[in-house]
């Protein structure tokens, strides 16, 4: 006989910021999702196109994105999903 499975609702948490100060090109945030298991997405906050960087997950509550120029202020959205 085939086990029975019952539906399991899973919902997505998210935490989004806007970087980007003229002046650094490293920036931490602190999304509080205890979890290294999360999807990150860079925008540009005008044309919403993707942007490409350096992504590290230092620890279970935080990302690090890392540009080669220094965004000008709030330029991009980090989207993290966990």
């Amino acid at each position: 006989a085939l086990p029975i499975c019952f539906p399991v609702t899973i919902v997505a948490r998210k935490y989004s910021a806007n970087v980007g100060n003229s002046a650094s090109t490293v920036f931490t945030l602190t999304h509080n999702l205890n979890t290294r298991d999360v999807q990150v997405q860079v925008f540009d906050n005008a044309t919403y196109d993707t942007v490409e960087c350096d992504v590290l997950r230092p620890t279970v509550n935080t990302v690090e994105v890392s540009f080669a120029v220094a965004p000008s202020t709030n330029a991009y959205r980090v989207v993290i999903v966990g």
